[in-house]
């Protein structure tokens, strides 16, 4: 498979490039596609230096099987048709497609059978998603009435200048309105990510519900919650709590059980140490802890995932390596 990683320069691109260092998508070296501003940069790839191309209307796609794109909305939607009308294979980590009813939203532990064949624009979910569903898939069979998903999220969600704001203001520099955010993140927090809807709902939060449904293929799924902008360089954390219909006081146990064969899952047992940020920076898989059953019609659970990871370039790699496997 030749694979062609566009974006290469920015914190999911880079990730995507380490990533394929390993993967059998890696087996030759990666073309690397940038607009202008990036092209020419190099690159260390395993022993190798790869040079930055710019992707123009003049760039061979043919020779190409698929292509990681880490460089926004507008790039997805003026390139991504043209990779797959050269018979190339997309997975998009942005949300250009992600409610494209003719585009499949994959998360591979939870609806890998979403993965078509032949070349196709295949679109990676919102991190916030991702991570929730991880957790949340394993429980579906005990039928929440309503999930309850409140979140805490890391600056490096907002890519580069997330990281240079909290880093600046944190060494005393200045806060500077929207670069990138609206107020200072150092030593403070904010409950409002992207814009305000007419019912008060944010994108950020919207997004959850309508990636979460179609993901789930239900569109009766309810979650809602709290999306919130934290001082934390990478990982995004979310408080969980999930509601149901009848008491059951089995169902902790239960969960437990589900939770433990889990694909993608680490399960954190000890209440006096659960996930956190900091220590999970960096790990593939995402780590539930705190869970716990507070009533006998309620679960909750901490939810812990590197989003640049798992919430990006690791999910949108084994997108690519399913893609592969249904289709070398």
């Amino acid at each position: 498979m030749k694979v062609a990683v566009v974006g290469a320069t920015g914190v999911v691109g880079q990730e995507m490039l380490r990533l394929l260092e390993s993967s059998p998508l890696g087996d030759s070296a990666p073309r690397l596609l940038a607009s202008a501003r990036s092209a020419g940069t190099k690159i260390r790839w395993r022993d190798a230096e790869l040079t930055v191309e710019l992707l123009n209307d003049d760039t061979v796609l043919d020779d190409l099987d698929v292509a990681l794109m880490a460089a926004g909305s507008e790039t997805a939607r003026k390139w991504a048709p043209r990779f797959v009308a050269a018979g190339v294979a997309v997975v998009d980590n942005s949300s250009a497609y992600r409610l494209d009813d003719e585009v499949a939203l994959v998360v591979p532990e939870v609806n890998p059978e979403a993965v078509p064949r032949g070349p196709a624009i295949i679109a990676n979910p919102n991190c916030s998603t991702i991570i929730l569903l991880l957790a949340l898939k394993p429980l579906m069979h005990l039928a929440p009435s309503r999930v309850i998903a409140d979140t805490y999220q890391a600056v490096s969600g907002a890519g580069r200048a997330g990281l240079d704001a909290l880093e600046r203001e944190a060494t005393g520099g200045e806060f500077r309105i929207d670069d990138p955010f609206p107020f200072p993140i150092h030593g403070n927090l904010f409950p409002s990510i992207g814009e305000v809807g007419a019912d008060g709902v944010t994108v950020e939060e919207r997004k959850m519900l309508d990636e979460s449904r179609k993901i789930l293929g239900d569109d009766s799924f309810v979650v809602q919650g709290t999306c919130v902008r934290v001082p934390v360089a990478r990982c995004h954390s979310i408080a969980v709590t999930m509601l149901f219909r009848s008491d059951d006081p089995a169902r902790l146990s239960s969960a437990l059980d589900a939770l433990r064969q889990a694909p993608g899952l680490i399960v954190e047992e000890d209440p006096q140490a659960p996930p956190t940020p900091g220590r999970l920076s960096g790990v593939h898989e995402v780590s539930v802890g705190r869970v716990r059953a507070p009533s006998s019609d309620a679960l909750q659970l901490w939810v812990v995932g590197d989003q640049v990871l798992k919430g990006a370039a690791l999910n949108t790699v084994q997108i690519a390596e399913l893609w592969s496997a249904k289709n070398g």
